[in-house]
């Protein structure tokens, strides 16, 4: 398996003009957490024109099923490829998982929740942070609790007031 170039994986996706919604660990990451990933998840429609857009991206790529024993090349046509859910790849910079769903909810019901950030020199949608504590809450392997406890402190940090700012000094 290839060493994972996320930072370029991100940059195909984006420079083609796919959309997508990063989630996961590297959204995990791009909120705070600490975590650890060994591939890239995200969030995309998978319509005709997307597919096209994906396909643009990563054929230069050599796209390989990550699943399949053999990981055979992906060659379906943008038709087949329109009715699958998930895509779980292996390409020459890395894994990248493309997701139909996240457990709660599609491409479409998420992005009005993803924030716009900088990842890895890419800009890019990002799943909101209380929408990655819900996905992580509801996938619910151990991983994801530890990750979910992270993000969790991570939003409890930055909704407390900052020190000082208390309403009630006496400034006298």
């Amino acid at each position: 398996m290839p060493l994972q170039d996320t930072p370029a994986l991100l940059r195909a996706l984006a420079d083609s003009g796919v959309r997508f919604i990063v989630v996961g660990g590297v959204a995990a990451i791009a909120h705070g957490a600490t975590t650890f990933t060994r591939d890239l998840d995200v969030l995309a429609p998978f319509e005709r024109s997307n597919i096209a857009c994906l396909l643009a991206a990563l054929l230069p790529l050599h796209p390989r099923f990550a699943l399949h024993p053999q990981h055979p090349s992906l060659d379906q046509s943008i038709d087949e490829l329109a009715t699958f859910k998930n895509l779980y790849l292996v390409t020459d910079l890395g894994r990248l998982d493309i997701l139909g769903a996240i457990p709660n909810g599609t491409f479409a019901e998420m992005a009005p929740t993803a924030v716009e950030m900088e990842v890895a020199g890419v800009r890019c949608a990002i799943l909101g942070l209380d929408e990655l504590i819900a996905s992580k809450e509801a996938l619910g392997r151990e991983k994801d609790k530890l990750s979910e406890l992270e993000l969790r402190a991570i939003r409890d940090r930055l909704r407390a007031p900052t020190l000082g700012a208390r309403e009630d000094r006496d400034d006298s």
